[in-house]
């Protein structure tokens, strides 16, 4: 993983995303691990018990890292009155969380987390647990809050929660199926330009769903 962290063992840590993204659990051996950061097997035994504790810190590592992306968005969120406020108040406090989620899905520095979490969507452990309530809860479920205070007349809890990962699903096919849409873009990669099409698109889908909400079109 390229983005600096400043946490204890982040150097076997950041190595052991890197190797477990690429190869898996089973294939990443503790061995190849520590010689990617130059450190002693023992090191892995020391701090984390063992592979299997140190996959699971390595979760825990990746939620610190998505959270400090995304937390502050999330407060302004919980300071906001959403069941009083009007649908340009909601469309401001979700706008945030769309640009931020551009932002880390286009971030090459998050390439071998992208690729760690990739591998926990298609073969659940228990690190995706760790990933599931540390990033991706807390985010859907402030989405879906919102979703729920702009509709008129209100919608289901089951139906804002489906739209909510509709909502960022747009933006994370741009990792899941990068090839894909890099492709059919018309792009060999993502640079200014490209993040502030990401994101004004984003905001497109996400104006038209609060609208549908808003006005009652989703009756």
């Amino acid at each position: 993983m390229n983005e600096t962290r400043e946490a204890p063992n982040a150097d076997l840590l950041n190595a052991a995303i890197d190797l477990f993204g690429r190869s898996g659990f089973e294939g990443a051996s503790t061995r190849a691990i520590a010689s990617a950061c130059d450190k002693p097997m023992s090191a892995i035994t020391y701090h984390f018990g063992g592979k299997q504790g140190l996959y699971l810190a390595c979760a825990r590592h990746i939620a610190e890292i998505l959270g400090e992306r995304i937390q502050p968005v999330l407060n302004g969120i919980d300071a906001l009155d959403a069941l009083g406020a009007p649908r340009e108040e909601i469309e401001t406090a979700l706008l945030p969380l769309l640009e931020a989620g551009v932002a880390i899905v286009t971030d090459p520095r998050l390439d071998t987390v992208a690729m760690f979490m990739l591998r926990e969507q298609a073969a659940p452990t228990e690190a995706f647990d760790v990933l599931y309530e540390g990033v991706m809860n807390p985010l859907l479920t402030s989405i879906a809050g919102l979703l729920v205070a702009a509709a008129n007349p209100p919608i289901d809890p089951e139906r804002a929660r489906v739209l909510a990962v509709m909502l960022m699903g747009q933006i994370l096919m741009f990792r899941t199926c990068r090839a894909t849409a890099m492709r059919f873009s018309g792009w060999e990669a993502i640079g200014a330009e490209e993040k502030h099409q990401l994101a004004a698109a984003a905001r497109v889908h996400l104006s038209a769903v609060l609208r549908s909400l808003n006005t009652g079109e989703h009756a």
